[in-house]
């Protein structure tokens, strides 16, 4: 393994070169900066801000609200688009709702100027956004519009990296075979552009699906070939990446010298980037390393930090591996009041990643559906683009009946299209209201059976450690639960009968204070896991005519929401002002 520390000490050279060039490049556009104004200083700030994002966030940040600034105040749209997808990219790495926020803006700009290029680039980072936050299904419909858009303009190079976080899709699915398919799609498309630092992602992404299916040698390999190109070009979070990868392998073959090696030289430029996830992953490995070393001491303060970083951008999988050395660690060292805390934080993120599985099985199944279709479709385009060819040569072999068979052609076309456009309009419809079936309740049950199989395998496992009184408590906290529960499967079977046309609206008064109030209890306890207050500011004299079932479901959702959004011991406080 001798060429891998080749590559660390040879780094300061290789990178040394490439940043130069990138550093020209930079300096180059900022000395053009004091000469330039309105509509160019714009585009020079938002391509000083791509050109900072994989080495300076803090600058890449700065570029691109300087840009924002000056679009705004001389009106200049596709600038300003172009600020907020860089700032939401920017964002990406360490704060998901700020990145979903700013994409989202630049999305709306670019639609509002009939921007294809811009529009196409911004769904591919909303799928990106997504797949982090585990909408995978949401993820999926937006990288596939993003490559029908792009395979009708013809952008090679932005075709590419849908192409590769497809494949991330279906390595996050685990449907490893399709995941290399699209991924040498991409790295033949970056082949043909001449585009060699993203080529490195791509071997990274490969030697990932090689280390996770049994074949290290492959795995080693391709992640040579992708430090190489990431050491010689330069990006920082690509180098981090792949140092990050290598610790991963080398810990699977339990050379943790190594390992350790490569998780602090990747956590340096992390920290560096305050890149949240490259955090929480190397502070994770180093913490396992120090476990399995019984350095109990060092690995819980290496996986608190972990912990911390995790919780910033929501990653379950590095919480649930934080808690999970916390738990043993503590546990090892007698601090069992620790340990018990870390042990229910764990199973509760444990049933979180249960129910991700299943939703990661559901988004299997649409994305291979979905492609499927766009194969078909593509087929029959081509199959009526080749069928049309043939009839125009047998139109020019017949002058009589041309202007017959055009006439008739046009007008089977015509009416065609406005069959299929309907069928394609209701099908659109029928697949939203699945999608958001499907969502409403994952994220409807999520919550309640979180608590019951929290409490529930607290009071089977360790019921020797509770007192009494936490056993009643507990036992009175599942009753509820299981109540809330029952109350909310029949919410929910009312939604699925008024889907299916079998649910009769009841529109009657109700008081809106009270409606709110009942849906505070169901979701105390999803609010009480953060320290988030729920504060009701409705007036008891404010009523409304509704059906109660569904203005039940309108607040559930509202609420559940604005938890998931509010940071940690923050406070969610409801008003309503009554008009005319």
């Amino acid at each position: 393994m001798k060429f891998q520390f080749a590559h660390i000490i040879m780094f300061f050279f290789f990178i040394a070169s490439s940043v130069f060039g990138q550093r020209e490049i930079i300096d180059s556009l900022e000395a053009m900066l004091p000469k330039a104004t309105g509509e160019e200083k714009v585009d020079l700030f938002n391509r000083l801000s791509d050109f900072y994002n994989y080495n300076d966030t803090k600058k890449a940040i700065e570029y691109a609200e300087k840009g924002i600034s000056l679009a705004t105040s001389i009106d200049y749209k596709k600038g300003l688009a172009g600020g907020y997808g860089s700032l939401g990219f920017t964002y990406v790495s360490f704060d998901i709702p700020k990145a979903l926020e700013y994409t989202q803006k630049a999305l709306n700009l670019r639609r509002e100027i009939n921007d294809t290029e811009g529009i196409a680039t911004s769904l591919n980072v909303l799928a990106v956004i997504h797949y982090y936050s585990g909408n995978y299904l949401l993820s999926i419909e937006n990288h596939l519009t993003s490559i029908k858009m792009k395979e009708e303009i013809g952008n090679k190079v932005i075709l590419a990296t849908s192409y590769n976080n497809v494949a991330l899709v279906y390595m996050a699915v685990e449907d490893f075979e399709k995941a290399l398919e699209y991924l040498n799609k991409s790295l033949e498309l970056r082949k043909q552009t001449n585009n060699v630092r993203s080529t490195g992602l791509i071997k990274t992404n490969i030697g990932e699906i090689y280390a996770r299916t049994g074949q290290y040698k492959k795995a080693e390999k391709f992640f040579s070939e992708a430090l190489a190109i990431n050491t010689e070009n330069g990006s920082k979070t690509s180098i981090a990446n792949s140092y990050n990868s290598f610790a991963n392998l080398f810990f699977t073959l339990k050379k943790y010298e190594n390992a350790m090696e490569f998780y602090d030289s990747a956590l340096v430029i992390y920290t560096e980037l305050d890149t949240k996830n490259g955090i929480s992953n190397s502070q994770n490995g180093i913490a396992n390393i120090l476990k399995l070393r019984e350095d109990y001491n060092s690995a819980i303060k290496h996986a608190e930090i972990a912990l911390k970083n995790a919780k910033v951008i929501n990653a379950l999988d590095n919480i649930h591996k934080a808690t999970s050395t916390l738990f043993y660690c503590y546990q090892q060292l007698g601090n069992f009041k620790k340990a018990f805390e870390y042990l229910l934080e764990n199973k509760s993120i444990q049933d979180s990643l249960k129910n991700d599985t299943k939703l990661k099985k559901i988004a299997k199944i649409e994305l291979d559906y979905k492609i499927e279709k766009m194969k078909q479709e593509q087929e029959r385009e081509l199959n009526k683009q080749k069928t049309f060819n043939e009839f125009l040569i047998l139109i020019l072999l017949s002058g009589t009946v041309i202007l017959i068979l055009i006439i008739i052609s046009t007008r089977n076309k015509r009416n065609a299209n406005i069959k299929l456009n309907q069928l394609n309009s209701e099908l659109t419809k029928v697949n939203i209201a699945k999608d958001r079936f499907l969502s409403i309740i994952a994220h409807d049950l999520r919550g309640p059976y979180q608590s019951t199989l929290g409490i529930s395998e607290v009071l089977t496992k360790e019921y020797k450690f509770l007192s009494d009184e936490e056993i009643k408590s507990s036992i009175n906290n599942l009753y509820l639960s299981l109540n809330k529960q029952y109350q909310l499967l029949n919410d929910l079977l009312k939604w699925a009968n008024m889907q299916g046309g079998n649910y009769e609206l009841i529109i009657e008064k109700i008081s809106l204070k009270e409606s709110l109030e009942n849906v505070f209890e169901l979701l105390d306890l999803t609010a009480k896991k953060k320290k988030i207050s729920l504060i009701n500011n409705l007036e008891v004299n404010l009523f409304v005519k509704a059906d109660k079932n569904m203005l039940n479901l309108l607040f559930r959702n509202l609420i559940s929401n604005s938890i998931k959004f509010t940071n940690t011991g923050g406070r969610v406080e409801v008003y309503a002002v009554e008009k005319g």
